[in-house]
């Protein structure tokens, strides 16, 4: 089993839009996600969360405060392995709208850069787990802390929600 843990951003701006990006590798390609990713070397999960979104929105988190974590698996052939263990730390943050700068241009950016979207029209197939998680925490403000397993799992050739 391939296990992974990355910190991620919550963002609904003044419309209660959410911050999305869309992904380019990895088994949620082609879907939304939430900002965020792999703490570097001796980075605290604030500081990770703050570098994650400025690299893969170019906006600069304000504030940042953690609220809960979740463990999905799911099925991805990737390299010698059938399941990904994905762990996740929400942080729910606010950002700067009017200071937005460029993508990060490094090796294994895997965004295709900032996507406002409504979460009221947002449908699961489009979403990462993550994504899909705070669909739900935003009617209920709540992170459940039990593991959520897919029996199956599509990795996108298309984006399906454009």
């Amino acid at each position: 089993m391939h296990t992974h843990k990355g910190i991620y951003c919550i963002c609904l701006n003044n419309q209660g839009h959410l911050l999305t990006v869309e992904k380019s590798g990895g088994p949620y390609k082609k879907r939304l996600d939430l900002p965020g990713g792999t703490p570097e070397s001796s980075e605290s999960e604030w500081e990770t969360v703050v570098r994650e979104v400025l690299e893969e929105t170019g906006y600069k988190v304000l504030t940042a405060s953690k609220i809960g974590q979740r463990c999905y698996e799911l099925p991805w052939n990737y390299k010698k392995w059938a399941l990904s263990q994905h762990t996740a730390v929400y942080y729910l943050c606010t950002i700067d709208e009017t200071d937005k700068g460029d993508l990060a241009t490094i090796p294994d950016q895997d965004s295709k850069g900032a996507l406002w979207v409504d979460p009221e029209l947002l449908k699961e197939e489009w979403c990462s787990p993550l994504v899909w998680e705070t669909v739900r925490f935003i009617s209920e403000q709540e992170i459940p802390s039990s593991i959520k397993t897919y029996q199956a799992w599509e990795v996108l050739l298309q984006p399906k929600y454009a």
